[in-house]
């Protein structure tokens, strides 16, 4: 008994410690992806050092504000995820769910329309424009690249 509870400590030791190697390898990926999207931001946008370093600023603070709303999303969806595998369902509850997340989903588009008219007094115009082109343009190369990766794994 007492080598099946060690044996099993040791099990659990070593998958917590998988575990928090994933979760590291998971932050230094995201990072790379943050420094690339920066130097291709840079690039494509063709901002000067001045602008970037007010760019960036701004788009830090945008995105904890952001990610503060985003948390909320996550809160109410694990609401609705709880409830609904209760079977206890109670329909009010669910309805002020929904209400919250379309609710916060607004305020973050409302927030990113914010931000984008904000940066005039660092970017041109046309360097807003990029800016736009560019996260689309982002956004579908990472979107292809995790499809890709996915689909190579099957």
């Amino acid at each position: 008994m007492k080598y099946i509870f060690c044996f099993l400590i040791t099990i659990l030791f070593f998958s917590n410690i998988n575990a928090q190697e994933f979760r590291r390898q998971d932050r230094q990926g995201m990072h790379r992806v943050e420094q690339l999207e920066r130097l291709k931001l840079i690039e494509t946008v063709n901002i000067s050092e001045e602008q970037a370093i007010r760019f960036f600023a701004r788009r830090n603070e945008h995105r904890k504000e952001i990610e503060s709303i985003e948390k909320k999303i996550d809160e109410s969806m694990e609401e609705i995820d709880k409830i609904l595998k209760s079977g206890e369902i109670k329909e009010s509850t669910l309805k002020k769910l929904n209400e919250e997340i379309l609710v916060n989903r607004e305020k973050i588009e409302a927030k990113r329309k914010q931000f984008i008219l904000s940066l005039n007094d660092i970017l041109t115009t046309e360097q807003i424009s990029k800016l736009l082109l560019f996260e689309r343009r982002f956004r579908e190369e990472i979107r292809d690249l995790i499809l890709k990766r996915r689909s190579s794994f099957r």
